[in-house]
């Protein structure tokens, strides 16, 4: 079933002009490569790691940064 549905896409593509094609056929490859690399949870984390600037003290202060507590004492960390 799937094979006939993609087999009619093709077929409708073949319609259309040159450039669309190639439009509809970078769509298709970006879905397919972000499907690929988001697959784990984890590469999806490691790819944000380091692209937020926030103080270095974020993770273990991060109630104060959201919330406005005060910051926790770290002495006993």
């Amino acid at each position: 079933m799937m094979i006939q549905q993609l087999e009619k896409a093709i077929s409708k593509l073949s319609e259309l002009s040159e450039s669309k094609q190639e439009e509809i056929a970078k769509m298709i490859m970006t879905t397919i490569e972000s499907q690929k690399q988001s697959v784990n949870a984890w590469n999806s984390l490691k790819e944000m790691a380091g692209s937020i600037e926030a103080p270095e003290d974020w993770s273990q202060q991060h109630d104060h940064y959201l919330y406005g507590i005060p910051k926790q004492n770290q002495e006993n960390e």
